[in-house]
């Protein structure tokens, strides 16, 4: 079952410290090819962009209570009508704390749960694909 990839494009902030912050531009991706995932990019630069792939229901539970105890947090923050929501994210690179709207994610997250509701995922896995994928490479 095929459906149609789901993009967000919003403007978080970069925390780099208590006293400084910069805007960065953030798109979320849902892709068919991993109704589990929600892939994210982060242009820190010109020149850089960071990506990074992480699941769709920790992006969920994050909207509502703190999420993740891995290589990815997410935290709303704030009351709930002027809600954020924050994203940390640590590798053996470094460490990112982005900031931005929750109820923007929350809408966007939604659409995702429409074409794929939550606990049916593995239908729309093609896994004959996915196999020719794995053994071509």
């Amino acid at each position: 079952m095929d459906f149609p990839d789901l993009e967000l494009k919003i403007r978080m902030t970069l925390v780099t410290d208590p006293d400084l912050s910069v805007f960065v531009p953030v798109r979320l991706y849902y892709k068919n090819t991993d109704p589990y995932a929600v892939q994210a990019s982060f242009d820190v630069s010109p020149d850089t962009v960071v990506r990074w792939t992480f699941a769709r229901e920790l992006l969920a539970q994050g909207l509502t209570a703190p999420a993740g105890i891995g290589d990815v947090k997410i935290t709303p923050i704030g009351p709930h009508q002027n809600r954020c929501l924050s994203i940390e994210l640590e590798s053996h690179d470094g460490y990112a704390r982005l900031e931005g709207p929750a109820a923007s994610v929350k809408a966007w997250l939604a659409k995702t749960f429409e074409v794929v509701p939550a606990g049916r995922e593995s239908e729309s896995v093609n896994i004959d694909r996915l196999l020719d994928e794995l053994l071509t490479d």
